[in-house]
């Protein structure tokens, strides 16, 4: 038995479909492979760029810490010497304080005994 002429066609017609919705469906699934490769090379870039900036900020604020750090070993550098150049006069001063003390204290003993009379 044949098949007749009206069936042949729905065959060839169904075939034809067949064939059609199967590459709409290639079609979908390869435009689905490159939409969600192309939003993975985004998604790995961005993460890239963010890395760097990242990095590139951690860097900066190491660097200013840096900077800071020495700028205030540096002031208190300065701040101290001053004191250090202030201690000799200062010392100076004490021991001519002091002597001079030394030499009222022996005057004072002078007159008391009455040993520093001019005659």
């Amino acid at each position: 038995m044949s098949a007749s002429p009206n069936t042949n066609g729905w065959v060839e017609s169904a075939t034809n479909t067949a064939n059609t919705a199967g590459q709409h469906v290639a079609d979908a699934a390869k435009a689905t492979r490159d939409y969600v490769s192309d939003a993975a090379n985004t998604t790995t870039n961005t993460a890239q760029q963010k890395k760097e900036e990242t990095s590139g900020v951690l860097s900066d604020t190491a660097q200013k810490a840096r900077e800071h750090v020495a700028n205030a070993a540096d002031s208190v550098s300065k701040a101290a010497k001053p004191e250090e150049e202030k201690t000799p006069g200062f010392l100076e001063k004490t021991g001519t304080a002091v002597v001079n003390t030394g030499q009222g204290a022996v005057e004072a003993v002078k007159n008391t005994i009455g040993m520093n009379d001019k005659k």
